[in-house]
């Protein structure tokens, strides 16, 4: 390791010396026991190896903290359970879906830009209700304790009941909204629901009513889905914005113990956090890793990219997807590069881990299963149209929508690859 990373890797153990700890002594001991480096397994060394543990996909990043994880691990290779077109194909109306698709209590949850917002059977890919809002919905949703909440363009956030899609109140801010919903359980209260507005405003609303608990407003337009700071006892709300910082708020919305880390340019998605550490690709062309407790920037990596999806980060690696076509792995303790997997369009969905894998949707219509161990391509899906939204897992099922306006779902493939797959 060079001088300048041996300093930052000495500054992030200063903040984060417990957490880190455990993680390197694992790997040391990992690396010990090692005759040598890592070799993925074929895509047909994957089948069968499928854990599914029943967990929803409530949120835009599976979780609080928006790391892009699921405990299901999907084996390699899919078919199509099914899909499910939205719009009217009579009238020629079936827009691009860009809002990235949720899944709770066995239903798929997402909007179209036709301003109708699905409910979608899990397994059957039945429809179960759709609701219409006043505008058209870009952003995902999130479902909890048996509500569904979202946000559209004109400026409304919704709170609908998840298992008939009644509208249970509704709430107007004065810009329209592009970034999705995160709720976050409070001790002997209803819970809080946290979105930002293109009127310079974070809110947090209060679940059972939509009143405002508290808002903070922020130099410009607050467009991605705030993060939930989750880790050793501390509650804080994290986002991004055009206003070129990065803010820390905690979930009380005290303003006295507010933080603005200066990024220099805007924000356009979700910050991923794990042990404290609050990783940030933005359009600027650099990525951040950012330590919550002092603020202070761990490590820097200039890309030159104009970063629109949101990272993935699980124990060990930080995983960012690019419009340059690449998903790229960092040591997200040194932010050195470990792997660069290159597709052949721009990469604007945002990647998943699940298992051995990343799941990676791509402007050139594929979707891919990739190696963690080394980033070749495992598996991959010809759709025919372009994927701006980012995968859901849950229940044996990976849920992907596409510019075509159709909703897919895949699951573990019980014969040989179908027409599509390599």
């Amino acid at each position: 390791m060079n001088e300048l990373n041996q300093s930052k890797f000495s500054h992030w153990l200063k903040f984060n010396g417990n957490a880190l700890f455990g993680v390197l002594a694992l790997a040391l001991l990992t690396a010990c026991q090692d005759d040598g480096p890592a070799t993925p397994s074929s895509s047909s060394d994957t089948k069968g190896a499928s854990e599914v543990i029943g967990q929803d996909w409530p949120l835009f990043r599976g979780d609080l903290e928006m790391q892009g994880v699921t405990e299901e691990a999907l084996p390699t290779p899919l078919e199509m359970a099914w899909s499910f077109e939205t719009g009217d194909a009579s009238e020629n109306r079936v827009p691009p879906i860009e809002a990235s698709p949720v899944i709770a209590e066995g239903m798929v949850l997402f909007g179209t830009q036709l301003g109708v917002f699905f409910a979608i059977d899990l397994e059957t890919g039945e429809e179960k209700w759709q609701f219409k809002a006043e505008g058209s919905i870009t952003a995902p949703a999130a479902a909890h304790e048996g509500h569904v909440y979202f946000g559209d363009n004109y400026g409304f956030v919704y709170a609908l009941d998840l298992a008939s899609g009644e509208e249970k109140w509704r709430f107007e801010t004065e810009g329209k909204i592009e970034g999705g919903v995160n709720v976050l359980p409070r001790e002997g209260e209803s819970p809080a629901v946290f979105i930002g507005s293109h009127d310079y405003f974070l809110y947090s609303l209060d679940s059972s009513n939509g009143e405002v608990i508290w808002k903070h407003e922020t130099g410009n337009y607050v467009v991605a889905t705030p993060s939930i700071i989750n880790s050793g006892g501390t509650q804080a709300v994290c986002f991004g914005g055009c206003d070129g910082l990065l803010h820390v708020l905690p979930t009380t919305g005290d303003e006295e113990a507010k933080q603005e880390i200066e990024v220099g340019s805007y924000i356009a998605n979700s910050a991923a956090v794990r042990d404290g550490i609050a990783y940030v690709a933005h359009n600027g062309g650099e990525i951040l890793a950012v330590d919550i407790a002092s603020g202070e920037e761990v490590w820097t990596i200039e890309t030159g990219a104009e970063y629109t999806a949101s990272p993935a980060v699980d124990e060990k690696l930080l995983y960012v997807a690019s419009p340059d076509k690449s998903l790229v792995a960092y040591d997200r303790v040194s932010g050195e590069e470990v792997w660069k997997f290159l597709s052949r369009r721009s990469l604007d969905s945002s990647p998943v881990v699940s298992g051995d894998l990343i799941w990676q949707g791509g402007m050139d219509g594929r979707l891919y299963a990739i190696f963690k161990a080394d980033g070749s391509e495992a598996w991959s899906y010809e759709l025919g149209a372009q994927i701006k939204a980012s995968p859901a897992v849950s229940r044996g099922k990976l849920v992907i929508c596409g510019t075509d306006g159709v909703v897919y779902a895949f699951q573990a493939a019980s014969e040989d690859p179908a027409p599509g797959e390599s």
